[in-house]
Parts: C-alpha cells; sequence; structure tokens
C-alpha cells in the first residue's frame, strides 16, 4: 500500500481512538513483539482490532489469513472472531486493502487451533484422528473409572493418565516433560483405538505432531506471520508450551492480558506468567492506562485504581486515592439476605431498564439464605451458583457433549432442528433432576442454542461444531449468562468472569468468606482484628484472592455495593466474624448506611 493510503488508515485508527496515546503507542507501535497490559473496560478489543487493520495496512502481516489469534476461553475467541470480521474490512475500505471473505484470520482457543490440525493430519499418529469429531471425550483424572470404561488399560496406565491431569492443573512442568511420551503412546494405543480423547491429549498430541513431523511444524511457524494470544493471563503450561512450538524469530508477537484478572490458578494457569513471557519471547510493555468503564463513574475509576495499586503496594495508599463507597454491615444473616432483596428490588424499580447481579465467593449457608430470601418474597432470578470444579456442573457438560456427538455422527450440519433435538434430548436425561443447577443448566443451553443462531450465524458449520464442542469440553455455559432475560443473577465470581451488569451487589464481605478460609484466611496470622500484614510467605496467595475480588468488583458497569454480617452462619453454629480485610484497603470510604 502507498504512503498516502496508509495515512488514511492511521488518520481512520486516530479517529477511532480520540487520542488515547497508550492506545495509539499499541498500534502504532514498530516493535515486532509486544505485550499489552490490558485491565477491564481499558479498550482492549478496539486496540486489538486496530493493531490488527494498521499491520495489515503496512503489510507487516500479508493477509490477515496470515494471523493466528488465540486465546483461552471458547467464548472470547468468538467474540474475537466477530470483532474483527465486523471491523477490519471497514477500516480497510476503499484503499485498495479489502478482505476477501476467504482471507479471515484464523481465530480460536488453544483446543479449537489443535482440534484443526489433527483433523488435518493427525491419521499420521492414529487414523481415528481423521474421525476428531465424533471421538468420545473422556475424563482422565479418576483411574478407577477409567478401568471400567477401558478394560484393558492396566492401573499403572492408568494412573499415569492420572497423574498428567493433575500436573497440569498442578502445574507441575518436570513431571509434565518426564511424562508426556507415555502419556501420548497410553492414549494412542488404549484411548483412540476405542474412539476416545482426553481434554489433554488434544493438545499433547499435536505437541507430538510437530516433534515427529518437523515439515508440519515448519509450515505453521512459516504460515502464520503473527500471533496474537488474548487472557494470555490465563494461558496454562500445555498452551504455553504449544506458544514455544509456533513463535520463532521472525514471528510477529501480539500478547494481551492483565495479571489482576489471573483466577483460575486452580484449573493451572501459569502464576506471574507476563512476567515470564516478556523475558521469554523478548516483548515491549506497554500498558493501556485509560478506563473507559468508568470515564464517568468517579467513585468506580477510583475503586479500579485502589485495588490494582494494592496489588503493587498493598495496604498502602501512596497516590492518596479515595473512593466512596457503599458497605453496610448488619447484626446478623437473616438481616443482611433481607436487606440484599430490598436493596435489589429498590435499584430495579429506579431504573426498569437494568440488570443486576449478587456475586459470591462460593456456595454456602450464607448465600443460602439470601437465595431463600428472594425465594421466601417470590423474586424470580436465575441461579448461577457453579463452579468450574463443580461435578453437577462438569457432568452436564459432558453430557451435553456426548449427545451432540452422538448428533452428528451421521450428519455434520449444525441447524436449529438439531439444536433443538439436542435440547430435547438433554431435559429427557436429567427429567428426575429438579436441582436448582440443572434448572438452570436447562435454561443456559436452550439460551446457548438459540444465540449460535444470532451470534454466529456467520460461521461455517465446521466451526460452529468447533464452538459447541470447545463449549462443552471447557464447562463453557456459564458464559452465556450474559444473554439471560433474568434481570437479577445470583453467581460465584469465577461464573461471572468476562460478563457484565449494570449494578453488583457483594454480599458476605467478612471473614473466612471473602476470602475465604481455603484461599488466605487460614493462614493469616491475624484473626483477632483482620487487618492484614503481607509478607513473602503470604503474598502470592492475596494477589491471587485480590485477583478475585478485583474481577468481582470490575463485573458493574455503574455501581458495586457491599454487605456483610457481624454473625456469621457456619455448619455448626453461627459465629462472630471480622469484615473481610479487603474492605480495609486504604482509600475506600465508607459511607453511611442508609
Amino acid at each position: 500500500m502507498d504512503s498516502s493510503k496508509l495515512e488514511i488508515i492511521k488518520t481512520r485508527i486516530k479517529e477511532k481512538h480520540q487520542g488515547d496515546k497508550k492506545q495509539l503507542e499499541v498500534i502504532f507501535s514498530p516493535e515486532k513483539r509486544i505485550l499489552v497490559e490490558a485491565p477491564a473496560g481499558y479498550g482492549k478489543t478496539h486496540t486489538m482490532v486496530s493493531r490488527i487493520a494498521y499491520l495489515v495496512a503496512s503489510n507487516q502481516i500479508p493477509s490477515p489469513k496470515r494471523l493466528l489469534a488465540l486465546t483461552f476461553s471458547v467464548n472470547a475467541a468468538y467474540k474475537i472472531k466477530k470483532d474483527v470480521g465486523r471491523n477490519i474490512p471497514a477500516l480497510l475500505d476503499g484503499v485498495g486493502k479489502e478482505i476477501n471473505i476467504k482471507d479471515k484470520s484464523y481465530v480460536s482457543n488453544y483446543h479449537g487451533f489443535c482440534r484443526t490440525i489433527l483433523k488435518k493430519y493427525g491419521q499420521k499418529l492414529h487414523s481415528n484422528l481423521l474421525n476428531l469429531d465424533t471421538l468420545l471425550s473422556i475424563d482422565d483424572s479418576d483411574p478407577s473409572k477409567l478401568m471400567q470404561t477401558f478394560k484393558s488399560l492396566s492401573p499403572e496406565d492408568a494412573e499415569l493418565l492420572s497423574e498428567f491431569n493433575i500436573s497440569v492443573k498442578e502445574i507441575k512442568g518436570t513431571q509434565l516433560k518426564e511424562k508426556i511420551d507415555r502419556y501420548n503412546e497410553i492414549v494412542i494405543s488404549e484411548l483412540l483405538t476405542k474412539g476416545a480423547i482426553p481434554f489433554n491429549a488434544i493438545i499433547t498430541l499435536t505437541i507430538k505432531l510437530f516433534k515427529d513431523f518437523p515439515n508440519i511444524l515448519s509450515f505453521y511457524q512459516n504460515y502464520y506471520t503473527t500471533v496474537l494470544v488474548d487472557e494470555f493471563q490465563d494461558t496454562n503450561i500445555l498452551s504455553y508450551w504449544l506458544l514455544h512450538y509456533l513463535v520463532i524469530d521472525k514471528t510477529n508477537v501480539i500478547f494481551l492480558g492483565d495479571s489482576l484478572q489471573r483466577i483460575y490458578g486452580f484449573i493451572g494457569a501459569i502464576p506471574n506468567l507476563l512476567n515470564r513471557a516478556t523475558e521469554k519471547f523478548k516483548l515491549k510493555v506497554i500498558s493501556l492506562d485509560k478506563n473507559y468503564r468508568f470515564a464517568s463513574n468517579p467513585n468506580m475509576l477510583q475503586l479500579d485504581k485502589i485495588i490494582r495499586q494494592n496489588a503493587l503496594n498493598p495496604f498502602s495508599n501512596p497516590d492518596s486515592l479515595n473512593s466512596e463507597i457503599e458497605f453496610s454491615i448488619y447484626d446478623e444473616q437473616s438481616t443482611e439476605a433481607l436487606e440484599v432483596v430490598k436493596k435489589t428490588l429498590k435499584t430495579l424499580q429506579n431504573e426498569k431498564e437494568s440488570n443486576l447481579s449478587i456475586l459470591v465467593k462460593q456456595r454456602g449457608p450464607n448465600v443460602d439464605f439470601i437465595i431463600e430470601t428472594f425465594k421466601h418474597n417470590k423474586i424470580p432470578f436465575f441461579y448461577g451458583l457453579f463452579t468450574d470444579e463443580d461435578a453437577n456442573y462438569i457432568n452436564f457438560n459432558r453430557k451435553c457433549l456426548y449427545e451432540f456427538i452422538e448428533l452428528i455422527k451421521g450428519n455434520k450440519r449444525v441447524t436449529k432442528k438439531l439444536g433443538k433435538s439436542h435440547s430435547k434430548k438433554i431435559r429427557e436425561i436429567f427429567s428426575e433432576d429438579n436441582t436448582a443447577l440443572i434448572q438452570a443448566m436447562f435454561e443456559l443451553l436452550d439460551v446457548f442454542w438459540t444465540r449460535i443462531f444470532i451470534d454466529y450465524s456467520f460461521l461455517t458449520d465446521e466451526d460452529r461444531i468447533n464452538l459447541v464442542k470447545d463449549t462443552f469440553e471447557h464447562n463453557g455455559l456459564k458464559q452465556f449468562m450474559e444473554f439471560l432475560d433474568s434481570k437479577i443473577i445470583i453467581s460465584t465470581v469465577h461464573a461471572a468472569k468476562g460478563l457484565e451488569w449494570d449494578y453488583v451487589i457483594l454480599p458476605d464481605m467478612e471473614q473466612d468468606l471473602f476470602p475465604n478460609w481455603f484461599g488466605l484466611c487460614g493462614k493469616c496470622q491475624n484473626k483477632t482484628d483482620c487487618n492484614f500484614l503481607v509478607d513473602k510467605e503470604n503474598e502470592s496467595k492475596f494477589l491471587e484472592e485480590l485477583s478475585v475480588f478485583y474481577v468481582a468488583v470490575t463485573r458493574a458497569r455503574k455501581k458495586v455495593s457491599f454487605t456483610a454480617s457481624k454473625l456469621q452462619l457456619t455448619r455448626y453454629n453461627p459465629k462472630q466474624k471480622n469484615i473481610s480485610c479487603f474492605m480495609k484497603l486504604p482509600g475506600m470510604v465508607i459511607l453511611p448506611n442508609n
């Protein structure tokens, strides 16, 4: 593209970003490798799309299809795919750099990308990988269940499969390197032959393919001139190894992430990954510095800064930041629950088009009391209290995956009719289960199938198959809570990551609940007053829990409020508890109770 046309593109981009210096620094950076630190609401997606458009316009990416964009979550991957597909052609329109429909960038999560490779070349490892879409996806974490399902599997091999699964979650790199070859051998000889594949094997077999067939690896290394990774802080060790194969000296690299939104450490997200990657891949770090979500909301803007500042300097306030917050403390849980219900109703009555989420760290008797209070007053809400480790939630997603695979064996077209058949079958399977979780999952499944044909109508059948399989394999139905009609959502913070509501209430801001006993309180030496002291031994745990708190707060578009009880419900007897140490972060100015 000649310089005059490139200037037109640059002018369009500058107008779009309205003088945001940091965003424009990212977009026009001459560096081949950058890490963009992008907190929630700081314009990450707009910046990413403009950066891609500029690289294409300036011929640093020969064609959009030579860009590989990866992300941790399924939902995020397809949102990027939609944003890139809609916005880049508009930025490049009319200047001789129009995008052909066939030249779209490849956007997926790590497993989706690996699945595409295995479907093309996997027969070199085992012929059944040609039919990867219809292989049974199995859980390899339980040795006894593995041996029940696969009779020829020895106890030693079943144990190794399980240990490998655990090592991924616990980020035990040395053990994984020692076991990966044997893990792959067992998967190929014992599981693939019987039409089954574990979740982790989709990546490990791709790594094996790259190691055993250097020509295949060389093709991908040279074909994808630019590798972009969103939600980089959530990358696990297998995905990180995969990146090491794909990124070579001449590869352009764009990593986007926020260390304070790393809340998936319990399932293997690597700690301190942004710093590690900066050194390993020789990245230039650029930090976005304008919060657009709270631009017109000074209190929320300041609260965002306070929490982020505490990640750098725990329990200090060097910049003298202040944020007025609503924090109501009640004598007992019954009063707190009733007041949460009243606050919810008052908020939604004042703003009838708004929605509200009540977010908690985990299930327990205190949030159960809030739920019962909503039920007692016949106030409808959506039950979102499931986590990535909830056995019933995992089982529901796994059943959905199995039934979907069965449906596409005869016809690989993903239609509305297939979606209805799938929902009907799942309802039949769980027809005897009237628990709140399963009833909520029915609702999410219906929304999921509806949205596929609204938000992702542009996908091919193959892409839709990948989207559906990726969603169920990643236990990703929770991400479709954002499309529910419910005005009131009661959810865990982990289920809510990536979603937003107008208003958020964080109840139970008490010792042993938020942060919880397992996360931080159990190891704290200041249980008498909860004036937390950070030292080298507890700093990493503090940051993990602060990250969850930050994600919870930043789910609110307009306002977040907090509540607590002096008398906390426990499994045995109610106990006096202190307020959460997070409510003592310097700069948080507590408003009097209304």
